[in-house]
This record gives structure tokens, C-alpha cells and sequence, in this order.
């Protein structure tokens, strides 16, 4: 098995629709993990046992070199995989410019206007990591059902992960942006920004809505219904208890990467075949020996961002990851269209 595509050897392209392996059906542990985490922050609360910073940091911390970081890093070899007929070469060409091109606007706007950078940031998120769920619903075949459908199901879950901490947790999750934006301008950093209570009121308002919405859609479907429910409910208590950091951390390196990783492994028709045998552990390890090299150049930039500002911590981190994000969800916008995920019908053969 090959470790990198290179821009000389061609990559066996793989079928614009996967089909889900059978053992995802009853795949459910990521959001076990999240029910006992919030259960477990909820006691702390009780017993007035704040989350210590360094451990609420960990999983940001474990995301540099495990699932977080190089979830994207195979984002160049994703046109050569799903669209046949396109060159190694070209794919390889047409994502590094994407990536120079909208990453350094991304990374200019951070600079003039480092609030106005975050928001963005957050607003970018809210819909990718929607897509992120959305595009699992389709590969199981369940969720809400048509184009419709596939709307509520980005905005909700993406709501869920960036709107509830600023509901529940306004102060904790605020800090996170001033200490993001204060990477570029040391002045924000000694800003105070406040959620209003209006806007905590009208915030919790719309995120009832939308779950309330999205489990009518759900259970009118022909579907199965309990997996949907059950991660609605499951992320709302996620997000409302647990610290922000850590809850969004989590959420980051054990829910959204680890879903885009299989949706890659899905791509390649080894790791596909693999992954349909019952086999986790050998795909993710094809995946790893792929992703590395590309991991390794995003972690030079991360310690290099951190040598230019002076800084090393979590706002440094996030400001680089706000800066590949907005190409990454490019690129994850195009496989939706090309697998067809918002079309609000399960991918078949």
C-alpha cells in the first residue's frame, strides 16, 4: 500500500456515492462519550468543581496529530478520487492554489478585523459541521428527508456545537474569541465583550426550535428515528454543561474529524472494502501513512504562526485552523455536490 499519492501515480478513484458499511448501522459510541462527559461535567458543577484548564485543553492539544488537524490533509487528492479522470497532478494543482488563494484571505481578514474574522469563523463552522452530519444521515439512510430536510439538518447541528455555548455558558465561551482575536491584535485581549441576556433568551429560543423541528421532521419520516433524537438531545445537554473549550474540543477531534475520516476511507476503494469486511483499525492506519506529510506542513505553520506572534496557546491554534477551514469546507462543499448529499435521498451504488 502506498503511503502519499504522488503527483505521478494515478489513485483508483472510487464511486461518487458510498454505501455505508453494515456495522455503522449501530455505530454509537461517539455520542455514549458525549452523554458520559456531560453527565460527569454536570456532577462537577453540582459540586461547585470547575474543569481545570489543562485538562479541558487536552483533546485541542491531542487533535494536532490525531484525527483534528489531518482530518483535511486529504483534501488534495479528494477531485483525483471522486471525480474520474482528473489527474493526480490536477487535483493536487487545483486544491494548493484554493487553499493559497482563500486561506490567505481568510488569514488577511483576521488581521484587519479580528472579531469580524472569528465570526466568520464560527458562521463557516456552524454550516460545515452541519454538512458533516448531514452527509452521515445520508450514508445511513436516515435523518430528515429531502433538500428541505438536508437544510434543517446543517443549520441544527451546526447550531448545537456553535450557538449553545454562548447560551449556556456566555462567559467561558466569549473569552475563547477575545483570546483568539487578540492573536493578531494584542488590544483585544484587555476587551470585555458580554452576551446580552436578550441575546442569551433569543438564542436558547432558536436552538429549541430548530431541535424541536428537526425531531417532528425526523419522526415523520420513514426512517429510523432514535439515533437522530438521541444525538439531538444528547448534544444539547453536551454543549449546555460541559466548559466550552472542552466540549467543543471533544466535539472537534471525536465527532466531526473522526465522521470526515471515514467519509474519506470511503473514497478509497481499499480502505472502502476494508471498512465493509468490519475492519477499523487498517483503514484508519491507510489513512494516517496518507495524511501524514500534509499534518506535518500544517504543524510547521502552527509552530511558525506561534514564533511570529509570540504566543502558544489555544487562540494561536484556532486562528489557524479558522485560516484552513474556510478552503477545507470548499472542498467539502464540492463532495457534497458530486455525491449528491443534500438531494435528501440515501447514496446508493
Amino acid at each position: 500500500m502506498s503511503a502519499v499519492a504522488s503527483p505521478t501515480t494515478a489513485e483508483p478513484t472510487a464511486p461518487p456515492t458510498p454505501l455505508a458499511p453494515p456495522a455503522l448501522r449501530t455505530w454509537v459510541a461517539d455520542h455514549v462519550l458525549a452523554a458520559v462527559v456531560a453527565l460527569v461535567c454536570a456532577v462537577l458543577r453540582l459540586a461547585g468543581t470547575p474543569v481545570p484548564m489543562a485538562v479541558q485543553l487536552v483533546p485541542f492539544a491531542v487533535s494536532v496529530l490525531v484525527f483534528g488537524l489531518p482530518h483535511g490533509a486529504l483534501d488534495h487528492l479528494v477531485p483525483a478520487r471522486l471525480r474520474p479522470g482528473t489527474s493526480p497532478v490536477h487535483s493536487v494543482l487545483v486544491v494548493v492554489a484554493l487553499y493559497l488563494v482563500v486561506g490567505s484571505a481568510t488569514a488577511a481578514l483576521w488581521v484587519v478585523a479580528p472579531l469580524l474574522g472569528f465570526a466568520v469563523f464560527v458562521a463557516i463552522t456552524w454550516f460545515h459541521w452541519g454538512q458533516g452530519d448531514l452527509f452521515v444521515d445520508r450514508l445511513l439512510g436516515d435523518g430528515a428527508p429531502g433538500r428541505g430536510g438536508s437544510v434543517l439538518t446543517v443549520v441544527v447541528r451546526g447550531a448545537l456545537p456553535m450557538l449553545v455555548p454562548f447560551v449556556a455558558q456566555p462567559g467561558a465561551a466569549v473569552q475563547v474569541v477575545v483570546d483568539s482575536a487578540a492573536v493578531v491584535d494584542s488590544g483585544i485581549g484587555r476587551a470585555v465583550l458580554v452576551v446580552p441576556a436578550a441575546v442569551r433568551i433569543t438564542g436558547a429560543a432558536l436552538v429549541v426550535l430548530l431541535v424541536l423541528l428537526h425531531v417532528v421532521v425526523v419522526g415523520r419520516s420513514d426512517g429510523p428515528r432514535w439515533r437522530q433524537v438521541s444525538e439531538d438531545l444528547v448534544l444539547v445537554a453536551f454543549f449546555t454543561v460541559v466548559p466550552p473549550v472542552l466540549a467543543v474540543g471533544l466535539y472537534f477531534t471525536l465527532w466531526h474529524a473522526v465522521r470526515h475520516v471515514l467519509r474519506l476511507e470511503l473514497t478509497d476503494p481499499t480502505s472502502a472494502g476494508q471498512l465493509h469486511r468490519g475492519r477499523l483499525l487498517a483503514p484508519f492506519l491507510r489513512f494516517a501513512r496518507q495524511a501524514w506529510p500534509i499534518t506535518a506542513i500544517a504543524v510547521v505553520m502552527l509552530v511558525g504562526l506561534a514564533v511570529v506572534v509570540h504566543r502558544a496557546d489555544l487562540g494561536v491554534y484556532l486562528a489557524l485552523i479558522a485560516a484552513l477551514t474556510t478552503p477545507h469546507t470548499v472542498v467539502v462543499t464540492w463532495m457534497d455536490r458530486v455525491q449528491r448529499t443534500w438531494a435528501g435521498r440515501p447514496p446508493g451504488p
